[in-house]
């Protein structure tokens, strides 16, 4: 089997939206913050798994992250999308994405 290597950035992110997790995040998120257990809880995927996507989202500035202090004095964090609409072409070889951001 063939595999391409990927190169460029949006080599990267059409392989990290392709992958349904992920695509079940930016949906659970796209409205409102939400904390990883609130994700995890949501779509029903364990929480590394959420925690490793999300980190994939902030390593290509495709996440808003804010946070709260708890009553106990901890950090709470809170994940939003910054995608509002993902659209991709293919042509003789090479896919285009383009992202259409939130105004977070």
């Amino acid at each position: 089997m063939f595999q391409k290597k990927l190169q460029s950035y949006e080599d990267h992110i059409l392989k990290l939206i392709t992958e349904q997790h992920s695509r079940e995040i930016i949906g659970c998120i796209q409205e409102k913050p939400k904390s990883a257990i609130q994700i995890s809880e949501e779509i029903g995927v364990i929480l590394s798994m959420i925690y490793r996507r999300l980190h994939k989202f902030e390593k290509y500035d495709l996440v808003k992250i804010t946070f709260q202090i708890t009553d106990e004095g901890k950090k709470s964090y809170y994940y939003q999308s910054k995608i509002d609409e993902i659209n991709a072409s293919y042509d003789k070889g090479n896919f285009q994405i383009n992202l259409v951001l939130n105004q977070i």
